[in-house]
């Protein structure tokens, strides 16, 4: 998995493009860093040679005690679905027990210990289904346009700084470390859902639990049941459980959820 940040290369990349560019003011009024999407090539004014580590990564908010502009997982390529697997997966099955009035040893080596056993496999890569939409994102690299009026207050966008511009925009830290989504109908604006906010540079994992029933076939001798040939596996339906194991080394896709992302500071406007 992917991690990584270098602001300082950004920012002066930044800074250079707005001093050399003959755009010295952007026809808006949103401060030079602001980061937002374009459905196109960035307008005049903004650029998006900043931002290359957000392409194919979920801008979410940085979270608290972390940087801006740091990345994690691998970028999705154009329209790839996401997917993962869990490579490892390991559990155990317990069979009953049966006795028989036989001699135990040598040499009808066809029949099954009883007792629990070890189990482990692998699972195959599986689409994650995560809807998403592609759009350009772009930074402003020019100063904002002081005719162009006023940002509507509460507009809430992302910020490739560590502190939000100005007195006039707040950090959002309720949104810190989670992806924002649209308001679903009734919702409520600005309730989080779903587990913890994500520390910085985490790689976000989960595992599956299993559980079942296996059917032993049965598997006839010619003996009695009965004393004193013990320990061997019984016919029938019998329970396994295991979970799959979480190893993030073994395969970029093991076990993570796969919404790579991209922090940025989340500001709003007062």
């Amino acid at each position: 998995m992917k991690t990584g940040i270098n602001l300082r290369e950004k920012v002066t990349a930044a800074l250079f493009t707005a001093f050399l560019s003959p755009v010295l003011f952007a026809s808006d009024a949103l401060p030079m860093f602001t980061i937002s999407f374009f459905n196109g090539a960035c307008p005049d004014g903004w650029d998006s040679t900043s931002l290359a580590s957000a392409n194919g990564r979920f801008l979410i908010p940085s979270m608290r005690g972390g940087g801006v502009g740091s990345f994690v997982g691998e970028a999705l390529t154009s329209q790839q679905t996401p997917s993962h697997v869990h490579a490892d997966a390991t559990g155990s099955i317990t069979t009953s027990s049966k006795e028989f009035i036989l001699i135990g040893g040598c040499c009808n080596d066809s029949l099954g210990d009883s007792g629990t056993q070890s189990m482990s496999g692998s699972t195959e890569s599986a689409s994650g289904n995560l809807p998403y939409i592609q759009y350009n994102a772009c930074m402003k690299s020019a100063a904002p346009d002081p005719s162009a009026g006023t940002v509507p207050s509460g507009l809430m966008t992302y910020y490739l700084m560590p502190q939000c511009e100005a007195s006039s925009w707040s950090p959002v830290y309720a949104a810190s470390g989670r992806y924002p989504v649209g308001l679903p109908a009734s919702g409520v604006p600005g309730a989080t859902f779903g587990g913890k906010a994500l520390n910085p540079g985490e790689i976000r994992t989960h595992d599956h639990t299993m559980g079942g029933t296996i059917n032993l076939p049965g598997h006839d001798i010619a003996g009695g049941s009965g004393c004193c040939a013990h320990g061997y596996a019984g016919a029938g339906d019998t329970g396994f459980s295991g979970n799959t194991v979480v190893d993030t080394d073994s395969s970029k896709y093991d076990s993570a959820v796969q919404a790579p992302y991209y922090t940025a500071n989340f500001c709003r406007m007062n």
